[in-house]
C-alpha cells in the first residue's frame, strides 16, 4: 500500500488574497476562461492564455494540441490554470517538458518531466484534479474520451479560493459537485482502497450528501454558506483519486460523455445509481454495506422496499436532475455496442470496479436509464 499527497494545499477567501501571497506577476501565464478572468482578476499582471480561445466545451486531443503551440511561444516561469476540470487537466499537459502532441504523450511509457512550476486553482467543486495527475481528453477519432496520469502532472500548489464559488451557475454546481460525490464512493469501494483513502472517501461523501439535503430543503440558496464543505469533499475526493483509480460509474460515463457530447459530472451522476443498485444487488454485504448505512445516516430510513441507493436517487433527481438516456440521443439498439467499446477501452477502469461488471450487466445498466 502506498499513499501520498503530492501538492501543497493552500486555502484563501479571495484571488487578491492569493495573488498577494504569491507575487503573482508577468512571469506568471495564467490559463483561464475570460468571464473568469473578467469577473475575479482582470486586473493581474499575469500572462493570460484564455481556454475558450480554442473549446467550447470539454477538450479534444486536438485542441489541446494548438493550446502547446501557444504556450511553446512564451517565455513565463509558473503556470497558474483557474477553472474548471478540463482547463486543470490541460494545465498538467501544458506543463510538461516535452515537444510531442497530446496523442503521443497519451502513448504507452511516456512520461516526460516538468519544465515550470504549476498551481492549480478550481473553480467549481467536483473533479478534485487540483490534487490528482490524470489528464481526461475527448479523443474523437478513438471515439471515446481516455484519461492518463503523467508522473509530472501533480501540481505543485492546490489553491482553493472560495470567491469562485460566488458566480458558480447552479447546473455547473450540481454537475461538479455530484462527480466528486463519484468519485468519492467508487473509490472508497475500490479493490485497491486503504484506512486512508477510506477517510478521505467517507468525510467527502458524508459532506457533499449533507449538503444536498440543505439544497433539496432549503434551495440553491445555501450552497455559497457551504462553499468551503464543498471545495473541501471535492479536494478529499481527488486525494483519494491520486491513490486510487474510480471504477465502472467512470469507465461507463467516459464513453457516453464522448458520444453525446454530455459534460462529465452530468454523466458520472447519470450512471452512479444503477451502477451501484448492481453493485448492492451483486454483493450487499461488503463495503457498499458501509454506504448503505451512511446514506440511511443522513438521509433517514428507507421506505418500504426501496433500498437506499434508490433513496440516493431520489435526493439526487432533485439536486443534480438528468435525463433519460433517449433524451440525449441514444437508441435502445446501442446498448450492446456501447457496452463493447467501454470494455474496448475503459479497462484502466473497470479493473477498479467493487465486483466485475459483465457485458450482460453494462447492457443492462443501460437499459435502466433509456
Amino acid at each position: 500500500m502506498e499513499f501520498a499527497i503530492r501538492p501543497r494545499i493552500h486555502d484563501y477567501d479571495t484571488f487578491a488574497a492569493f495573488e498577494q501571497a504569491h507575487a503573482v506577476g508577468s512571469r506568471d501565464l495564467i490559463l483561464t476562461q475570460r468571464f473568469l478572468h473578467e469577473t475575479f482578476f482582470s486586473q493581474t499582471q499575469a500572462q493570460t492564455l484564455f481556454y475558450d480561445d480554442y473549446c467550447d466545451g470539454e477538450p479534444t486531443d486536438k485542441a489541446v494540441d494548438a493550446m502547446l503551440t501557444e504556450v511553446r511561444s512564451r517565455d513565463f516561469d509558473r503556470l497558474i490554470a483557474i477553472g474548471g476540470g478540463s482547463i486543470l487537466d490541460c494545465a498538467k499537459v501544458l506543463a510538461l517538458d516535452s515537444d510531442d502532441t497530446v496523442a503521443s504523450l497519451f502513448a504507452p511509457d511516456v512520461q516526460p518531466g516538468r519544465k515550470v512550476e504549476l498551481f492549480l486553482s478550481p473553480t467549481t467543486c467536483g473533479t478534485g484534479c487540483e490534487v490528482t495527475c490524470v489528464s481526461v481528453f475527448d479523443f474523437p477519432e478513438v471515439g471515446s474520451k481516455i484519461g492518463k496520469g503523467f508522473n509530472a502532472g501533480f501540481a505543485d500548489h492546490s489553491v482553493l479560493i472560495d470567491e469562485f464559488l460566488s458566480n458558480i451557475p447552479y447546473p455547473v454546481f450540481a454537475r461538479s459537485s455530484a462527480d466528486a460525490l463519484v468519485h468519492a464512493l467508487e473509490i472508497y469501494l475500490a479493490p485497491g482502497a486503504s484506512v486512508y483513502t477510506d477517510m478521505f472517501c467517507l468525510a467527502a461523501t458524508r459532506s457533499i450528501l449533507q449538503g444536498y439535503v440543505r439544497i433539496a430543503g432549503l434551495g440553491p440558496g445555501v450552497i455559497q454558506e457551504d462553499a468551503k464543505a464543498y471545495l473541501a469533499a471535492s479536494n478529499m475526493a481527488g486525494i483519494a483519486l491520486a491513490n486510487v483509480l474510480a471504477g465502472g460509474v467512470h469507465a461507463i460515463a467516459m464513453h457516453f460523455g464522448s458520444e453525446h457530447h454530455v459534460p462529465h459530472g452530468e454523466a458520472t451522476r447519470l450512471f452512479l445509481p444503477p451502477v451501484f443498485k448492481t453493485y448492492y444487488s451483486k454483493a450487499p454485504t461488503g463495503k457498499i454495506a458501509d454506504i448503505a448505512q451512511l446514506i440511511e445516516e443522513i438521509l433517514g430510513p428507507c421506505g418500504s422496499g426501496q433500498t437506499p441507493f434508490e433513496a440516493l436517487d431520489v435526493l439526487l433527481s432533485k439536486v443534480v436532475p438528468t435525463r433519460r438516456l433517449s433524451e440525449y440521443g441514444m437508441n435502445m439498439g446501442d446498448a450492446d455496442r456501447y457496452a463493447d467499446k467501454v470494455i474496448e477501452t475503459q479497462q484502466r477502469l473497470l479493473v477498479n470496479n467493487y465486483t466485475p461488471l459483465s457485458k450482460a450487466d453494462i447492457v443492462q445498466i443501460y437499459s435502466q436509464l433509456m
